[in-house]
Order: structure tokens, then C-alpha cells, then sequence
């Protein structure tokens, strides 16, 4: 007969065997005393340290299930992985380096039995912190969760996004179609997810003790991929706006090399083009279901919102060409970038309502 289960405790490993013993005693001890009946199930990545081998050998102890996957496959599709495996209704997903507290757990639970669907362990609501970060770990995680705030609507509702320890009831997630990437989960279930209401719970994000911090350039990359690709709308206003490139770039040789008109005129007369092209495919395709008031008033107000982002793109490339980089390439590369990102945000709070 199968011990009875309340709450599934999911944690992805991989080289954390200094830190399971501690984990799993530590998990035992703060739902015990709270006569929470629990599973543990670590789902390893194939950890050549013998994280696996650690866990099975506490199964005698704890209620601990192993599920080993054959090569680094990542946080997001681990923890997918071992809702499958699941045999409660309410799950947790934690991290295995002690930098979630579990001590933390009672106290989600209790949220879950409160009404909570979805419980999120929080270091940036009032009573949450971090320890031992440096000023730029905190600066990379608050610009993280504000291109979130600003590219997914839902989250807007989260001060902690970002937070890889939380709570939810399992049919939050039966019907989403989740496409795992990275090693931020939780941010793809608030944008995709069925739910009427989310928690914060404050929380202090712990000093890591053993093993080494699975942040990197690749996750960063990976991140702005998955944020991109959870935004319902800037993946066809980046299309449209390379589109638009190419108009511009076309329309100006054309007129220039082939007319024979003059650079000045050349040029502004590509711009317009290029703007009017974007706006026809922006309010048709991008953000079609947006519309309101005339096209005329919307196509001037894409006409305002294209000048501002001309202005940032080209205020930002100088400055930094003459203040910090001193290199062209790369300043009017970032000038276009922040410059698309004000296009996206005006157009989209401002021309398309």
C-alpha cells in the first residue's frame, strides 16, 4: 500500500551531493513538526559526483524517489520531469543548493491550504532578502524581473518572478502547454497558466555552501530567449520591424542609386516607407486585436512613437561611442536595440491600447 502524500517536493540536481544529506534532513524535519505527510523526489541530470547515488541511499531514511535522466537537460524540463511523477496534488520546487530554506515549506503549504493556487517563495516582497550578494548579482536579477514586468503582462502581478522556490496546485498547470527552457520556470507558468489568484510568501535567499552556482552567460541568453518568447506580442513587432529594415534599406537604394535623387531626400523618404510598411503589419498582424479609434490617429501615433525611438536609438549610439565604447559597431547596435524596445513600448501603451 503507497504511503499517503500531501505535498510532492520536486528538486533538480546536478552535482549537489554535498548539499543532499542536509537538504533532505532538513526538508524532514521542518514538514514533520508540522504533520505534513511528504514525498521528495530528486530528479538528476546525471551528475558525474554520484548525486544520484547519494539520494537512492537515503531512500532507506526519507521518502525520497530518484528519477536519473541520461545528460544535462536542464532546471525547467527536470522539474516538468518530476510533476509526472507526482503523487499529490500539491507540489514545491526548490533548489538543492540550501539556498531555499526548507524551512520555508510549512509556511507555502499553509498559503495552498488557505486558497493559494500558486504560493511563491519571494525575496523582494516586505520581510524577503538576500545574503551575500554582490551589487551586480542584485542588479542582474532586478533588471531580470523588470524586462519581465515590462515584455509579460502577467507577472506584472509577481514581485518575484524570478523566484526559483514555489508552490502550486497541479491543475494550475494541466492544461498549459509549457515549453521548458533555462532555468526559469516559474515565469513561463504565470504567463501560461490557468489560475485565479498567487501568492508571496518572504523568504531569505540563502548563501550556497557547497558545489558551484548554476548562473552563467548561457542561462542569461537563455532568459532573454524565453522572455521574448512568452511576450504575445514583440516576436511580430521584431519581425515586422526587420521587415521594415529591409524596406528602408531597398526604397533608399533604389531612389538614391537608380532615381538619382539626393541623399537628404533619399533617406527620408526610405524612413517614411519604412515607417508606413511597420505600421500596416503592426496594426493587420502584431496587434490586430489592440485597435481602437481610426487607422489615421493610429498611424499618427506611430509616426510619434517611430521618432522617439529614432531619437533613443541615436542619442544612445553617440553617447556611448564617445563616453564608454569608442567603437561604432557595437554603440549603434545597442542605440537600435534600446531604441526597439521604446518603438515596442509605445506602440503597444500608446498606439495600440
Amino acid at each position: 500500500m503507497e504511503r499517503e502524500v500531501e505535498l510532492t517536493v520536486i528538486v533538480p540536481t546536478y552535482n549537489e551531493k554535498d548539499n543532499i544529506p542536509i537538504l533532505l534532513e532538513r526538508i524532514d524535519k521542518a514538514l514533520s513538526n508540522h504533520g505534513i505527510k511528504y514525498e521528495v523526489i530528486i530528479v538528476d541530470d546525471n551528475s558525474p559526483d554520484g548525486t544520484a547515488d547519494v539520494a537512492e541511499r537515503l531512500s532507506n531514511k526519507y521518502p525520497v524517489r530518484v528519477l536519473r535522466r541520461p545528460g544535462k537537460l536542464g532546471l525547467s524540463s527536470a522539474v516538468l520531469d518530476g510533476v509526472k511523477l507526482a503523487r499529490s496534488e500539491v507540489v514545491a520546487v526548490m533548489d538543492a543548493d540550501l539556498q531555499h530554506p526548507p524551512e520555508v515549506l510549512p509556511k507555502l503549504y499553509m498559503r495552498i491550504k488557505d486558497g493559494c493556487e500558486i504560493v511563491i517563495a519571494s525575496r523582494y516582497v516586505r520581510g524577503g532578502s538576500t545574503k551575500g550578494w554582490s551589487l551586480l548579482r542584485k542588479l542582474i536579477s532586478r533588471v531580470a524581473i523588470a524586462i519581465a514586468h515590462m515584455l509579460i503582462p502577467k507577472s506584472r502581478a509577481v514581485k518575484d518572478a524570478m523566484s526559483g522556490y514555489f508552490m502550486l496546485r497541479r491543475d494550475v498547470i494541466s492544461s498549459a502547454v509549457l515549453n521548458p527552457r533555462g532555468f526559469k520556470i516559474l515565469l513561463e507558468i504565470i504567463a501560461k497558466a490557468k489560475y485565479s489568484n498567487v501568492c508571496e510568501v518572504p523568504y531569505t535567499f540563502d548563501i550556497r555552501r557547497y558545489g558551484e552556482s548554476k548562473l552563467s552567460s548561457k542561462e542569461v541568453i537563455n532568459y532573454v530567449l524565453h522572455v521574448l518568447s512568452l511576450s504575445p506580442y514583440i516576436v511580430r513587432f521584431a519581425l515586422v520591424g526587420g521587415l521594415g529594415t529591409i524596406v528602408n534599406l531597398l526604397s533608399l537604394a533604389i531612389l538614391r542609386y537608380v532615381l538619382g535623387l539626393i541623399h537628404e531626400v533619399s533617406s527620408a523618404i526610405a524612413i517614411e516607407l519604412s515607417i508606413i510598411n511597420n505600421f500596416i503589419l503592426n496594426d493587420k498582424w502584431t496587434f490586430k486585436d489592440r485597435r481602437s479609434g481610426s487607422t489615421l490617429s493610429r498611424l499618427l501615433k506611430f509616426h510619434l512613437s517611430s521618432i522617439a525611438g529614432v531619437l533613443t536609438q541615436y542619442l544612445v549610439s553617440v553617447s556611448l561611442y564617445h563616453l564608454i565604447l569608442r567603437e561604432s559597431i557595437t554603440s549603434q547596435f545597442i542605440g537600435i536595440l534600446l531604441g526597439f524596445i521604446v518603438n515596442y513600448l509605445i506602440s503597444r501603451h500608446y498606439v495600440w491600447r
